[in-house]
Order: C-alpha cells, then structure tokens, then sequence
C-alpha cells in the first residue's frame, strides 16, 4: 500500500468519527434548569427575602426521610398556623422527574409524602411558603433510597 492509500484511509476514518460525534450530539437532550429561567430570574428577590426570612425561624425546616415516606416537619412556631406554599422536588438530572406539591402540613407542622411519587436518585427540594404576607424559602440536597 503506497502513501496515497493511507492518507485516504485516515481521512475516511476521521470523517466517519467526525460524523458519529455529530449524531451523538444531535440526539443528546439538554434540560434547562427551568424552561422560563428569565422570569424565574426576575423573581429570584423573593428567594433572597424568603431564605433571611426563614433564617430567622428558631430552627429550620427538617427533611428527613424513612422507608417509605419523606416528612417536612416546620418549626414550633408555625405549627397551627395557615401557611400557603409548595414544596418541589427538583431533579438536576431529568426535569421530567420534577414533583410539584402544594403544602399541607398537619397540626404539628409535619407533611408526609410518598416516596412512590418519586425515583432514585439526588433531588433538590424546595420548600416555598407564605406566613403573613411574608415569603419564606428553605431548599435541601437529599439523595433518595
């Protein structure tokens, strides 16, 4: 084989790989962090006021999770009182595993929530409310088992 061949030879092969990378790609899919981010971007005031607002709760809101539930337990002093808000699982890797709910706690401030609406893996939860007129906002990494 003469020297002519072998660079043939090795621009067919870089145009074949130079190709596959290109179809991987095209096949990837990308998730946005939010699909409407520029608006989620113009509210992001109330995250900051919501997070300094439940900084000043005497403890924070507890995530804790058993065998088959996850419980957001508030603080003493929210307990019976009307808080409005949601609570989101946000999944970094798959936006099409997000969980929206609306909160609900009981007497004793705790929601429980089943952990069959979710998947294994790594979440984000968000925990929005309102008390008063004022926002409040808490979010915690948790790794579901």
């Amino acid at each position: 084989m003469n020297w002519g061949h072998k660079i043939i030879i090795v621009f067919v092969v870089f145009a074949a790989g130079l190709l596959t990378l290109v179809t991987k790609s095209m096949r990837t899919r990308i998730d946005m962090v939010t699909p409407d981010y520029y608006s989620e971007e113009l509210k992001y005031q109330q995250v900051i006021d919501g997070k300094q607002n439940a900084g000043a709760l005497s403890t924070p809101v507890i995530i804790a999770q058993a065998d088959n539930t996850i419980a957001v337990t508030f603080p003493r002093e929210l307990h019976q009182r009307e808080l409005t808000g949601k609570v989101t699982f946000y999944r970094p890797s798959d936006s099409g595993k997000d969980v929206d709910l609306s909160l609900q706690p009981d007497n004793d401030g705790q929601q429980l929530i089943s952990k069959q609406l979710l998947t294994k893996g790594q979440y984000k939860i968000k925990v929005q409310w309102t008390m008063d007129n004022k926002p409040f906002y808490q979010e915690q990494l948790i790794n579901i088992y």
